[in-house]
């Protein structure tokens, strides 16, 4: 089913006009995993976002599924045995989307604790996943350490050990979820903000809700509302007359991405920063590396959080500390984002030790807050949602699906095997390139066959946005046709990689994009003119760190 611009009026109306058992606010990972879940278990559900969907924290984290290795040094057990098995569900059910990722943990003489240490933890830690990790972890030498990768620190180097996680793209995680919702026949609507709620009889009656495309107001009838808001929870909660909800300590996390030519790793790093002993990684991505994170507390505007040159700075320090060789500089960035953690407030603790535990905050009136967690557990803390929720929706609650119902583009690809041969397939049958085949298949997986014959009355469209990079003008398409992509940003920021791996190629690939939006979506030159001048001056917002 189509689902852009031409349907979001009948989506509002639909909001405006009908009655609905649930409005959930926020359209990051945790909203969106929500709305999923109601919609599949037959609940009439809306769900509604100030921005874009995954505009916020879910646009912006580490794109890591994983267990959390380092919460088993704070006895959070029960978290890295739910993080993990939740991680080997998803390879499964979202196997297009979410794929399993080798890290090297380097061990030197002045590490915190030895290789033969670290062995039994990761032996832990595959046993919290029930044993279902990709595959069991490895125990290096020192010199396997260094044909891994090259450019470690030898100096004290005593081995190192290789395990597995997963990497992800966590804006399509979340929007594959509010498809799957809308699929189902629930309403989401972007750029509609939750600005009040009626009560009835100590009930809540309806939402008020502004929908900041049209400058009009909608009064959303429902029984119940579920604020999932992450960083917002606390502006949200009184938009919506709650007094007594969730208090946030957010912190910023900031990624920088670089060249690979300047930092070639072949498999995804674990080391801790010298600064501050804190836990880091280096990612690779999309033919370049990401390094990341940073945790430091934040009391900025939620809407504008980049990285600084302080961010920067502690990253590639790190980065040179554990690996010498490496080449990349500021000069080198390519691209940046930064993120805010929704945690929950815990004075007198470092930030890196605040707890990524999640909190569920009920009003008696109807109205349930979700704050915290992480992405990883998204569809478990869906289901404590609507566990919490359901005394309100004054019916029972089918059990929840989403634990067995795939992700709507994995289709049949079902595992490595599957991906590999649905590369195979796109390479001979339509005779891409390796590059555009693989990203195709492990962005939309069973789909990509349908976004291809966009480009069959349009042979335009298949051309590449920027020569080095394997992202076309049919996904720009597609995300205006298909995915609700309303601006440019929307397309090139959250739908695409590419806005964070072209640097100062941004220009011309955005002014192609421009045009096909323009095509999809009724722009007049002014109208596409404004958009590139706006995703230029967003990128020397995200770029200011390093010019």
């Amino acid at each position: 089913m189509a689902w852009g611009l031409r349907e979001r009026e009948s989506m509002a109306a639909r909001l405006e006009t009908e009655t609905f058992d649930l409005i959930v606010v926020g359209g990051g990972i945790t909203g969106a995993g929500i709305f999923r879940d109601a919609a599949l278990r037959g609940l009439k559900v809306g769900l509604v976002e100030m921005d874009d969907f995954a505009f916020g924290t879910s646009s912006r984290s580490s794109k890591l599924v994983h267990g959390g290795l380092r919460y088993l040094q704070n006895g959070e057990f029960g978290l890295v045995h739910e993080s993990t098995t939740e991680r080997v569900k998803m390879e499964h059910l979202a196997a297009h989307l979410v794929l399993p990722l080798a890290f090297l943990m380097p061990v030197w003489k002045d590490s915190k604790h030895g290789v033969r240490v670290m062995n039994v933890v990761l032996w832990l830690y595959d046993a919290l996943s029930m044993f279902g990790v990709y595959r069991i972890h490895s125990r290096f030498g020192p010199k396997k350490v260094v044909d891994t990768a090259p450019l470690v620190r030898r100096d004290g180097l005593t081995g190192g050990l290789l395990y597995y996680d997963a990497v992800t793209d966590d804006t399509r995680l979340t929007l594959e979820n509010v498809l799957a919702g809308v699929q189902a026949g629930a309403v989401a609507l972007s750029r509609a903000k939750a600005e009040g709620t009626q009560f009835l009889n100590g009930r809540v009656a309806s939402v008020t809700v502004k929908d900041l495309l049209n400058d009009r107001t909608l009064v959303v009838k429902t029984k119940a509302v579920i604020c999932a808001a992450g960083p917002w929870t606390e502006t949200a909660q009184a938009a919506l007359g709650l007094k007594n909800g969730s208090r946030l300590r957010p912190t910023k996390g900031s990624h920088i991405v670089v060249p690979y030519d300047t930092a070639p790793f072949s498999t995804a790093v674990v080391m801790k920063a010298p600064q501050d002993g804190r836990a880091m990684f280096i990612i690779p991505w999309h033919k370049a590396t990401v390094i990341g994170t940073t945790d430091t507390d934040y009391d900025g505007d939620l809407a504008n959080v980049f990285a600084s040159r302080e961010d920067v700075e502690y990253l590639l320090t790190a980065v040179r500390h554990n690996f010498p060789q490496m080449k990349a500089t500021a000069k080198d960035v390519i691209g940046t984002w930064a993120g805010l953690r929704p945690l929950l407030r815990n004075e007198g603790v470092a930030e890196s030790q605040v707890s990524r535990e999640h909190h569920i905050h009920v009003d008696p009136r109807g109205i349930v807050t979700i704050a915290g967690g992480k992405l990883t557990t998204y569809r478990l803390m869906a289901q404590e949602c609507l566990e919490a929720v359901k005394t309100y929706l004054g019916r029972d609650l089918p059990t929840s699906t989403t634990g067995h119902t795939p992700l709507p583009y994995r289709g049949n690809v079902l595992d490595e095997a599957s991906r590999e041969g649905a590369i195979a397939r796109l390479k001979s049958g339509r005779g891409l390139p390796e590059d555009i085949a693989r990203h195709l298949v492990c962005t939309y997986g069973a789909k990509s066959d349908t976004l291809l014959d966009l480009g069959t009355d349009a042979p335009i469209l298949a051309q590449r946005l920027d020569p080095k990079w394997p992202c076309t003008g049919l996904e720009i398409a597609w995300a205006a046709r298909e995915e609700m992509a309303l601006t440019l940003i929307d397309a090139m920021c959250r739908r695409t990689p590419i806005f964070f791996l072209l640097g100062d190629r941004l220009e011309p690939a955005a002014r192609k994009a421009a045009a096909i939006m323009a095509a999809e979506l009724g722009w007049d030159q002014a109208r596409t003119e404004s958009e590139v001048a706006e995703t230029l001056r967003y990128q020397d917002l995200h770029m200011a760190c390093v010019r």
